[in-house]
């Protein structure tokens, strides 16, 4: 159901840095507004693509590969992301703390709960990127949490690949690390604890779980 409460704002082809300034400040904190736990503006050019990302999709093979619109091997390729973002000189960068740790670390309770993170993930990165979008930014773009292939239609294989249609087509996005984001490296940058979670990790011994989403904004 849509509130039609949108606002929307006169499309400049250069905005003023005060103006740009406190447009990045308001949507940072309208991402702490609707759940994140931290969120940041940052300089675009921190992003880095890098192919050993997607090859990580691989290998582990990944239970989403080749089953998802957005994930490997299928999606947008390292090399065209790398010369779209480069196009970008501002993101606004947020964070979900995963509390208890358990519910990204602990393999008996990760399945259902991964779900719930994912989904908070990918609303936050919609409503911040249609905030932008109202403001003028008319190519901002968000990028979230995990696979939407489970997170929002609950389906095997995505509808798309098989030329059926997307249930939530203005929902769904590809995850960061899905086009390559090393976000390990993007979240140190950004001065954020993150550690490496893996299925045979102890969850008593990881001190911080993040759910990251970013959105391209200028």
């Amino acid at each position: 159901m849509l509130d039609n409460n949108g606002t929307t704002r006169l499309i400049s082809l250069q905005v003023p840095y005060e103006t740009l300034r406190k447009d990045l400040e308001n949507f940072r904190q309208k991402a702490l507004d609707f759940g994140a736990s931290m969120a940041e503006i940052i300089p675009a050019k921190w992003v880095e693509i890098d192919e050993r990302v997607r090859l990580k999709c691989a290998i582990p093979l990944c239970s989403y590969y080749g089953k998802n619109i957005y994930c490997p091997p299928q999606g947008f390729e390292p090399e065209f992301m790398r010369k779209a973002l480069s196009r970008y000189s501002w993101a606004i960068l947020f964070a979900l703390d995963v509390v208890p740790v358990s519910e990204f670390a602990d393999r008996s309770v990760e399945a259902d709960s991964v779900m719930k993170w994912a989904k908070k993930s990918i609303e936050i990165t919609g409503r911040v990127e249609t905030l932008a979008l109202g403001s003028g930014y008319h190519l901002a773009l968000g990028l979230c949490q995990y696979c939407c292939l489970q997170a929002l239609c609950h389906q095997e294989r995505c509808l798309v690949l098989d030329g059926g249609k997307c249930p939530y087509p203005l929902k769904a996005r590809p995850s960061i690390e899905g086009v390559g984001v090393d976000v390990y490296r993007l979240a140190t940058k950004a001065g954020w604890d993150i550690y490496p979670i893996y299925r045979s990790v102890d969850p008593k011994l990881v001190p911080r779980a993040l759910a990251v989403g970013i959105i391209f904004v200028y």
